[in-house]
């Protein structure tokens, strides 16, 4: 397994490959197993790479990692997410840099679909897709997923403007991100959110993930404050209506297309994900007032 400090990061990034694909997780193997079971394949396929960014410090496997060219590893204890992000994106070779999540499935072909599109569509920044809900047995489950990924709900709403494609099926140019150090949550944001307001992403349907997530009731409420406090508290912005709970929640039911927002799940969903807007935003005035403290660390 590739390791090394950011003085190696030149022989890293001399030889460019069509694809890298970044994950980040907190947790140890075997996490990231059903998700390395769908992904690596793919990723070989097209002679590309997938970087872990692991805050564990056993995320992966070491036979699995001895066996695999297209694996490599970021050891960074103790980081969040978004910090294990960048790092792990300032070792890739990719042209094309993609994100997922640890506990995210990818459809059929992603990498080969995101690989096309790129070489299709060529003015284009950035490319996502549907999101599917792999978690559906209890409600809150439900909700959770609705509040996060509302605009990622298929048949996806193009013409929103509420919700920039989220880290669990997103892919850049690897120009879009530039060259040197990057800063935690600067990719999540503010290249995403900038990309996506100057019409540069491209939606593809074919482009799919399932998102398979399951925190229980109270650490659902926990999440929701961390992800609020993180979002605001790394990039700092000032206090508006937008951190209303009200706000929040129309925004995302806003974002959906109508016909996903008429569904019976969305529909009995709502009380649950305006307590979840109601957590996420006093965890987002709780950023702008004191910072992001401790949240980023715990989200998963």
């Amino acid at each position: 397994m590739r390791g090394g400090s950011r003085a190696n990061l030149t022989r890293f990034t001399s030889d460019r490959l069509p694809l890298s694909v970044i994950l980040a997780t907190v947790e140890p193997w075997p996490d990231l197993a059903n998700c390395l079971e769908a992904l690596a394949p793919q990723v070989a396929a097209v002679g590309g790479e997938i970087i872990i960014g692991d805050g564990h410090g056993s995320a992966l496997d070491a036979s699995r990692a001895a066996e695999s060219p297209v694996l490599s590893c970021v050891r960074v204890p103790g980081a969040s997410v978004f910090e294990l992000r960048a790092r792990a994106v300032e070792r890739a070779r990719g042209e094309i840099i993609a994100l997922t999540e640890d506990h995210c499935l990818v459809g059929r072909d992603w990498c080969r679909q995101i690989i096309q599109v790129f070489s299709t569509e060529r003015d284009v920044m950035g490319v996502t897709g549907p999101v599917l809900n792999g978690s559906t047995d209890r409600l809150i489950d439900c909700a959770n997923f609705l509040h996060t990924f509302a605009s990622c709900v298929p048949p996806v709403n193009r013409a929103q403007r509420e919700r920039c494609p989220p880290p669990a099926n997103v892919a850049f140019r690897r120009s879009a991100i530039g060259p040197g150090p990057i800063r935690a949550g600067r990719i999540e944001l503010e290249i995403s959110p900038r990309l996506f307001r100057e019409g540069l992403f491209h939606v593809h349907d074919g482009i799919t993930v399932t998102h398979v997530q399951s925190h229980g009731f109270w650490l659902t409420l926990r999440a929701h404050f961390d992800n609020g406090r993180s979002t605001t508290g790394l990039h700092r912005v000032p206090l508006t209506r937008r951190q209303l709970p009200w706000s929040l929640l129309s925004g995302a039911l806003r974002s959906m297309s109508a016909e996903a927002r008429r569904t019976p799940v969305v529909r009995s969903s709502i009380p649950l994900m305006f307590l979840l807007s109601c957590c996420h935003a006093a965890g987002e005035v709780a950023g702008i007032v004191a910072g992001p403290g401790s949240s980023p660390t715990r989200l998963r």
